[in-house]
């Protein structure tokens, strides 16, 4: 398992660009997904919905107050509301990831 960072998703999209006979920077394109980000995060903060066709769907969401607990000492503490980002898969997504879970179960279950 590796992670993703904006780093190694703008050198994919300049390496798209480049095997697409285009030219793009690694400067121009950390800019774009840069420019992504933001876009999506000024849309959330706005309050808008962001869907992004066969990814998922980005919106906000109102957390009531509460009373937590901490872990280490057990004292009781309030939490304050707050709005949180929530993100829903679409179906083509969903259904990607539920095939590699299955593909990746029979590759287990061949090894064991």
């Amino acid at each position: 398992m590796s992670v993703i960072t904006r780093d190694v998703l703008a050198e994919r999209l300049a390496d798209w660009v480049r095997s697409n006979d285009g030219e793009m920077s690694m400067v121009a394109a950390r800019d774009e997904v840069k420019w992504f980000f933001d876009t999506l995060a000024s849309s959330l903060a706005g309050g808008d919905e962001v869907r992004i066709h066969g990814f998922g769907t980005f919106k906000t969401a109102q957390r009531a107050a509460r009373v937590g607990r901490n872990p280490r000492t057990g004292e009781t503490v309030q939490v304050a509301a707050r709005r949180v980002a929530r993100f829903t898969p679409s179906t083509t997504l969903a259904a990607s990831l539920k095939e590699t879970k299955a593909a990746a179960r029979k590759a287990k279950a061949k090894k064991g």
